[in-house]
């Protein structure tokens, strides 16, 4: 009877049980459903934003690339020799580096091909095709992406990207079109885990099916206009998430779209499988119902559940844990006075302390002690108003040693109340003792110039603009600041020595001969000066001399010694018909002259032989009087420069000229010093060389110097393209793996751990932001200037007209005067009005009506705002590296873009400088060279 109650109140228990947990079971399994779904959402939305981002930076390659085509074609033909064969080989020069492009081809008015990369369609006719007959249509469309096509020639599929090439007067006069492979976009999207049902689609505006992943080549081409993609989704919004069986395989799948930012001809569409999406919580109610079939079991299995759960939490956490530590920075986090509450492992690899070492304000004790000072009072100011911290401190390595570090800090929460910093410290040690060489190098070349009175010069053949060194400047008593033309310089050329100077200049300019020409000047103050100019040509892409470049050195003594040997010996050529002894005392007088010159001098007889070295020579070179005579101080040449000796020697006998060069000699150290050498032959009356008289000037160190520059050029490249590679690709793994990682943790941790998760990512596309402006401020530096007339006007609208797309809320008022145009490269002056248009856009925001104007003319150009403005006390920093006027949270931005501006402008020869005061908006003027002042122009008497 007991056992039968205990039975019935088991069973009981078991039905009550039952009852109570089924409605819960099945609240909780509708409840995951949705949770499952809603992943499954949120992850195609991810992955086609992914896509659809990585597909825009493609084509925007492409666009720029056709740009710069087009700058180089209207280049080509303002040179007058454009044809089928150039325009050919210029095309083909655009394919390099751009595997996913097939092949580039122009069409003209007439919708023939003009030219083409391959060979054998020149002439065809193509108006029919859809990015010809889109400039018909619409003639003010500028970057075209027409749908997927077949080649006439070949038969495979190609995408169309093309770009008109305007006249003067606005009218598209021809079209640069570039042929795509499809195939390009299919690859990067197999990396991409959608599962064994998952696909990618990339769809023309139309309807047409372009790409797809997996491959299906019966429907790429095929026109799905009908679906209701097109018909009901898409007309609704630009981006969506919607459930559909397949057309093309028939399986269900849950699709994501994305209309492709600036390209709205094409949209994105990203598919996995329903059946997988809902697979994991298939299993979940199999296995939830099963073991809701039996009470004890029911218990035994949520226990084991729970115990997973927390097992995949704790894994979870592990990898939030794996993910803080794998940053390449120190991370770390305090409390609102400073005190440090975590730190990564990366500050215990590199100091060698541990993280309990550094928490409070334990962490100084590794700062150098010449930077706490420093440190702390900025960091004492920052506490007391909290804004975001950029310091640059010495922090001390295990080893003993101290690096350079960036410490980068923002507050959390509201000013009158943070609750936290988050902050990290990069290692720039290597960036700071590149600029600490680089620094020094430049120093020593500076010395080196002023010790031997050797300066650069360089001359724009296009406007005859001369740019020189100060020790050039110094050379001819004039300002370093001084901007002369050609004509200045010639002017001030001697009337014995203008006609050679002319003569050689001619021919550089003319023929692209270098020149080694040694001119007397006259300087504004009337001083008299011997100079020795060399110069080479400047070519640019095609080919045509567009500068001059060289050194100028003062020979003045120089040409007074040997005006003096030469003096001498004529008058011992008179008097050895009178007198020997009197020829012995003036050769006496010779040596003696020359013993107690500071140069090395010798003497050379005319079949080569050394008759004579000076006491200055021997203190160089070693040895005592008379070794070294004849033909043995050739022991003394460095091997690798004997032949080059020989043919300047043999030159100079052959033609009676100037026996100069530069030569490699050891000296009594065992060390080779790098010499300049010249000697000029002596004639007797009737003409017949006597001699020769020679001096060496010892530029080893000047040698050295340059190529201690070139290698620190060189190291700035390889570290830019480390920045380039090496850094980029952790932080887009980093922010990928932070979105998928924040979609794991949904609901399942803490608002702390998703805090944390957040600024890592957040720091992370702010390092991303900072990378990407370094690499733009240094492939500006480096970039090829490609001079052309570039329309301003056109170039301001369209970035406008774009921003006032992205922003539609806003009341903004601008105006562009018409007909601005410079002389500039068309990609500098593009992101010259980029970032100031930008600027004077985000510093209008808080104005009720936004006003902006461009204009200027003759060379002078503004953009001028109502905008916040600033303080023309800080105006020095304004065009300085991460230098900002503004708090971050107030207006967003890094502080690159106008020292990407003002160094643009200074590489095409211009200046820039701003107006402003705080709350009056600000207004921001820049020169450039004038269309009508770049005309070609040779140099005269």
């Amino acid at each position: 009877m007991g056992h039968t109650g205990g039975m019935r109140r088991t069973g009981w228990l078991v039905l009550a049980f039952a009852l109570f947990t089924g409605p819960l079971l099945a609240a909780v399994l509708v409840f995951l459903h949705g949770e499952a779904v809603r992943s499954g959402r949120e992850q195609v939305a991810s992955l086609s934003q992914v896509i659809a981002e990585q597909t825009t930076r493609t084509l925007q390659a492409v666009d720029v690339r056709l740009q710069l085509a087009i700058a180089r074609l209207e280049a080509l033909e303002q040179s007058g020799r454009a044809g089928t064969d150039a325009g050919r080989a210029l095309l083909r020069g655009e394919l390099k580096d751009l595997p996913y492009v097939r092949a580039l081809w122009v069409v003209d008015a007439s919708g023939r091909v003009l030219y083409d990369s391959d060979t054998g369609t020149t002439g065809r006719a193509v108006a029919d095709r859809a990015y010809f007959q889109a400039y018909l249509r619409s003639p003010e469309t500028e970057f075209f992406v027409g749908p997927l096509v077949r080649s006439r020639t070949t038969g495979t599929w190609y995408l169309s990207a093309s770009r008109p090439i305007r006249g003067p007067d606005g009218a598209v006069k021809a079209v640069v079109t570039a042929a795509l492979e499809p195939g390009y976009f299919e690859q990067p999207w197999r990396g991409i885990d959608l599962g064994e049902q998952g696909a990618v689609v990339l769809y023309h505006r139309s309807g047409q099916l372009m790409v797809r992943s997996p491959p299906d080549e019966a429907v790429v081409g095929r026109d799905f206009a009908q679906l209701p993609l097109f018909t009901e989704f898409l007309p609704a919004a630009p981006q969506g998430v919607f459930v559909r069986d397949s057309d093309i395989d028939g399986l269900r799948r849950m699709y994501a779209y994305r209309v492709l930012p600036h390209y709205p001809q094409l949209l994105v569409v990203v598919g996995t499988g329903y059946a997988e999406l809902l697979a994991p919580w298939w299993r979940f109610a199999l296995l939830a119902s099963s073991l809701w079939a039996g009470a004890l079991l029911v218990v035994f299995g949520l226990t084991w559940q729970l115990r997973r759960q927390a097992r995949r939490r704790s894994q979870t956490e592990q990898r939030f844990g794996d993910l803080a530590q794998a940053m390449p920075q120190i991370v770390f986090s305090s409390d609102a006075r400073g005190g440090v509450q975590f730190i990564s492992q990366r500050w215990t690899d590199f100091t060698g302390r541990s993280a309990e070492d550094a928490r409070g304000t334990r962490w100084r004790d590794a700062v150098h002690p010449a930077d706490r000072d420093v440190v702390f009072s900025v960091l004492a100011r920052a506490l007391e108003q909290p804004r975001q911290v950029e310091i640059e401190l010495r922090l001390r390595h295990h080893d003993g040693s101290y690096r350079w570090h960036l410490l980068r800090a923002v507050p959390v929460g509201s000013p009158a109340a943070v609750r936290t910093w988050y902050g990290t410290a990069t290692d720039i040690d290597e960036m700071k003792r590149a600029q600490a060489r680089l620094h020094a190098q430049a120093e020593l070349l500076k010395m080196a110039g002023r010790l031997s009175r050797l300066g650069s010069f360089s001359v724009d053949v296009a406007t005859e603009r001369v740019t020189w060194s100060d020790e050039s400047a110094a050379l001819f008593d004039m300002p370093s600041d001084a901007e002369p033309t050609l004509k200045d310089v010639i002017a001030m050329v001697a009337p014995a020595s203008l006609p050679q100077a002319l003569h050689v200049l001619q021919d550089c300019i003319d023929r692209g001969e270098p020149f080694d020409v040694e001119a007397e000047m006259i300087t504004p103050t009337g001083r008299r000066v011997w100079v020795r100019s060399i110069g080479q040509p400047v070519r640019g892409l095609d080919g045509r001399i567009i500068a001059i470049q060289g050194a100028q050195q003062d020979i003045s003594q120089r040409v007074r010694m040997v005006e003096e040997i030469r003096s001498l010996n004529t008058n011992l050529e008179e008097k050895i018909s009178q007198r020997t002894g009197e020829l012995a005392r003036q050769e006496a007088l010779f040596r003696t002259l020359a013993e107690q010159a500071p140069l090395p001098f010798w003497t050379v007889d005319p079949a080569g032989g050394a008759t004579f070295f000076s006491r200055a020579w021997y203190e160089l070179f070693g040895g005592a009087p008379p070794k070294w005579l004849g033909h043995e101080w050739m022991e003394l040449l460095h091997p690798d420069d004997s032949d080059a000796v020989q043919r300047n020697w043999q030159e100079a006998r052959r033609t009676d000229g100037v026996y100069a060069g530069t030569r490699r000699l050891r000296s009594r150290d065992g060390t080779w010093h790098t010499t300049s050498y010249r000697a000029v032959p002596v004639r007797d009356g009737e003409g017949e060389v006597l001699f020769w008289v020679g001096v060496d000037s010892d530029i080893t160190e000047l040698s050295a110097n340059e190529s201690a520059l070139r290698l620190a050029n060189e190291q700035l490249e390889s570290f830019a393209y480390s920045v380039s590679h090496d850094l980029q690709s952790p932080l887009q793994r980093i922010q990928s793996f932070g979105r998928l990682l924040e979609e794991e943790l949904r609901g399942a941790a803490g608002e702390r751990a998703q805090h944390y998760l957040a600024r890592i990512r957040a720091n992370a596309d702010a390092m991303a932001q900072l990378i990407e402006g370094l690499l733009g401020l240094a492939h500006v530096s480096e970039v090829e200037i490609i001079r052309s007339t570039v329309n301003l006007s056109e170039t301001a609208t369209e970035i406008l007209q774009r921003l006032h797309a992205d922003h539609p809320q806003r009341r903004v008022e601008w105006r562009v005067e018409p007909g601005l145009t410079a002389q500039g490269d068309v990609r500098l002056l593009r992101s010259v009005l980029e970032n100031l248009l930008g600027n004077a856009w985000k510093f209008t925001a808080a104005r009720p009506l936004a006003q902006i104007t461009v204009g200027g003319g003759r060379g002078e150009f503004f953009v001028r705002d109502n905008g916040a403005g600033f303080d023309m006390a800080y105006a020095d920093r304004l065009f300085g590296t991460f230098q900002r006027l503004h708090d971050a949270d107030e207006f967003p931005g890094k502080g690159i873009g106008l020292a990407t501006v003002a160094r643009a402008i200074s590489r095409m020869g211009g200046r820039i400088w701003a107006q402003s005061a705080p709350g009056e908006g600000a207004t921001f003027r820049f020169t450039l060279p004038a269309v009508q002042a770049v005309e070609p122009s040779r140099a005269t008497a």
